[in-house]
């Protein structure tokens, strides 16, 4: 019985669809892109700001793309690191399949220090953790 059951889960897992998320990071001039392979759980990436000038702000924008079967769901944006690190988005709560939306991130040292942070992208299917490194001088 069991293996008919594991037998039918796996004719059907072809029709299982998952929304997935495309990820680039513009650091222009120069652009890194990243993907997260898995349709679900967590990917985590990196972006460091660099030396940055105290009170003074830099910003990055990560371009979410949805390239799944279906839209992909953004349940929330949040993002830890004291208050040197602040993003906002243009993300609708539904992203429909082929479209793509930004979210800009901040780095506001005001102090002469290392900092971190991390944003934090979920999604319906996982969430895509970016962790964030600047320096103030």
């Amino acid at each position: 019985m069991r293996s008919i059951f594991v037998g039918l889960l796996l004719s059907l897992l072809p029709l299982i669809s998952f929304a997935q998320v495309h990820v680039e990071i513009d650091t222009s001039p120069a652009q890194v892109e990243v993907q997260m392979i898995e349709p679900s759980g967590d990917q985590y990436y990196n972006y460091n700001f660099g030396a940055t000038f105290v009170n003074s702000r830099k910003y990055v924008d990560f371009t979410v793309t949805s390239v799944g079967d279906e839209p992909l769901e953004l349940k929330k944006l949040m993002i830890a690191g004291g208050f040197v690190f602040d993003a906002q988005t243009n993300c609708p709560d539904s992203l429909p399949v082929g479209q793509k939306c930004t979210v800009r991130t901040f780095f506001w040292p005001r102090e002469k220090k290392l900092y971190s942070g991390r944003l934090y992208m979920v999604f319906a299917h996982g969430r895509s953790i970016v962790n964030l490194g600047g320096r103030g001088i």
